[in-house]
């Protein structure tokens, strides 16, 4: 698990409230639901937060789900309960409410649609919705409505009023949230020397079939901290709204462990398959194995936003404890 700061969340209390008493009530068939996004960099902890926070009642997790039309269904990616996207129960029943199945068609279709409205360089354009054009206006309804019907029918199927999608793309969640989706945005900030260490490494847990987890497991340290002041600086100017919940909701939670049911996310770290009582342990070991040079080549790009977070410049050795399984 890596070390990771959730921004404080703040903002719309009746909207707050009014998804907690849904959460309460089991989700609602009719009423479009709550999206908790997490937003940030890759390697930040995404996984075991949108696990954790699935487990709440009333929250379903479902993964990254940005990947679902652009490579689960393509190169067979398994859902987090073991199955392959394409055998899963689940999933295949929620396909079947959102589109009648997942058509090759659709799936082209939505695919296409993230090209040209929720890609990086379309953040300015999503920002200034009004100047950005009447043809990229209709591509950002067009999107969000594929995605309000895949959410609606995830809604349904799981009985939940909040989907809880860990996408990690600020331009992803600024798009759904320009279409009409009720978007709120937890912003997860790992020390991004620890992201860089671990983008530095390549990932054997990861299929070789998936091109761009081969690419990410390749960044230089500069490219990794380019990458993370990036994403940070993108997912500072989304809105963050509150989504309280009660001790009673949160049992799942303990002094240095989490208990985690089966989930069906989607895509993610591997610890997806994994459920039962997991120990939580900070993973520092950047502190210990990365270079001197490198930790100053990744703290000089990215110290302005490093201070904004409370992260201090000096990365002192990681303290060796005794491991407790």
């Amino acid at each position: 698990m890596g070390v990771s700061v959730v921004t404080a969340l703040a903002g719309s209390q009746a909207a707050a409230t009014d998804a907690s008493a849904a959460a309460g009530n089991g989700g609602n068939p009719g009423r479009a639901p709550i999206v908790v996004y997490i937003a940030g960099s890759g390697r930040s902890g995404s996984t075991l937060l949108e696990r954790a926070l699935g487990e709440i009642p009333g929250f379903v997790n479902v993964g990254e789900l940005i990947d679902l039309y652009r490579r689960t269904v393509e190169h067979g990616e398994r859902c987090g309960c073991g199955h392959a996207f394409t055998e899963c129960p689940f999933w295949s029943r929620v396909g079947d409410r959102a589109f009648g199945g997942w058509q090759e068609q659709k799936l082209t279709a939505t695919h296409r649609l993230q090209g040209k409205v929720a890609r990086q360089r379309r953040m300015p354009r999503l920002l200034a919705m009004p100047l950005a054009g009447r043809r990229f206006r209709a591509d950002v309804a067009a999107y969000g409505a594929s995605y309000a019907s895949l959410y609606g029918a995830i809604s349904a199927e799981a009985g939940a009023a909040c989907v809880v999608d860990a996408s990690k793309w600020p331009v992803q969640a600024l798009a759904l949230a320009r279409a009409g989706l009720d978007v709120r945005v937890i912003h997860l900030v790992r020390d991004v020397r620890g992201v860089a260490y671990s983008l530095g490494k390549r990932d054997v847990s990861r299929p070789h079939a998936v091109a761009e987890a081969d690419v990410m497991s390749r960044l230089s340290p500069a490219e990794a901290a380019a990458r993370w002041v990036a994403v940070q600086s993108q997912a500072g100017v989304l809105r963050r709204c509150g989504l309280p919940a009660s001790p009673a909701h949160l049992a799942h939670l303990g002094d240095g462990r989490v208990v985690l049911g089966t989930s069906h996310g989607l895509s993610g770290n591997p610890s997806r398959f994994r459920d039962g009582e997991i120990t939580l342990r900070a993973d520092e070991t950047w502190r210990e194995r990365m270079s001197r040079r490198d930790r100053l080549i990744v703290t000089a790009i990215a110290l302005p936003l490093m201070l904004r977070y409370g992260i201090p410049a000096a990365g002192s050795p990681a303290k060796k404890q005794e491991a407790h399984d």
